[in-house]
């Protein structure tokens, strides 16, 4: 198997041409760090220091945490009988601190795929177990939103699913094993009442998904009920 190189990497290139268009001079990229797939050889992470300096002639913080995009889907599961709202979570141990964490289903997008929507579908139905078409999406805000701009090129698509299903059916869904041993996930389906949902998640694009979706849709009566 091949080993990707990095200067062959998409994310890479999309990040390098960024940062030229921005009128931003490349004086030197090293790769301290670069993690591999293993099914592949692509690149999945790099840790860059580099030597870049703006038009203002400041230089930039020298490090950066190279990931590309990734796409991150709120759904919510309407019970039939009683109109209430469920938050489907990921629950999983995160090396942050070593807890379990309550996330909404999330992915990478690969140099291969062809759009975030569609990304965000096929990884609700490898993570979630939802068979999910891209047009039953919807995205929460009109562009991607960068996670930590001053340390990382992450930009994240985020998306939410409504879906109408049985009170039963939306039961059965938690605690089912949902992570694939080969690619070192371990993560387990969580079914919460929006209120504990917003009160689980520890990331500040879940609290902001919450958010953004209640205001939205125009749900300010879940909105009020929401824990501070």
């Amino acid at each position: 198997m091949d080993s990707q190189q990095l200067n062959d990497a998409t994310k890479y290139k999309n990040w390098r041409s960024q940062l030229l268009n921005n009128q931003i001079a490349i004086n030197h990229i090293n790769p301290l760090y670069i993690h591999r797939a293993q099914k592949d050889g692509s690149i999945l992470y790099a840790l860059l220091d580099l030597d870049a300096t703006p038009p203002e002639v400041t230089t930039l913080n020298p490090i950066c945490f190279l990931k590309g995009d990734a796409v991150s889907m709120l759904v919510v599961l309407i019970a039939e009988e009683t109109n209430e709202k469920y938050v489907l979570l990921v629950k999983q141990r995160r090396i942050c601190n070593g807890d379990f964490t309550y996330e909404h289903p999330a992915g990478m997008i690969d140099e291969e795929d062809p759009s975030p929507i569609e990304v965000a579908a096929r990884e609700l139905g490898e993570e979630a177990q939802l068979d999910v078409d891209p047009s039953e999406l919807t995205p929460l805000f009109n562009k991607p939103l960068y996670s930590a701009t001053a340390t990382s090129d992450e930009a994240l698509h985020f998306f939410y699913l409504e879906r109408w299903m049985s009170l039963a059916d939306i039961q059965a869904m938690n605690d089912k094993s949902t992570g694939a041993e080969g690619e070192n996930e371990h993560t387990q389906l969580y079914i919460a009442t929006f209120p504990e949902a917003h009160g689980l998640v520890s990331n500040i694009h879940g609290v902001m998904s919450h958010l953004q979706y209640l205001q939205k849709v125009g749900d300010f009566e879940t909105m009020k009920k929401l824990p501070g």
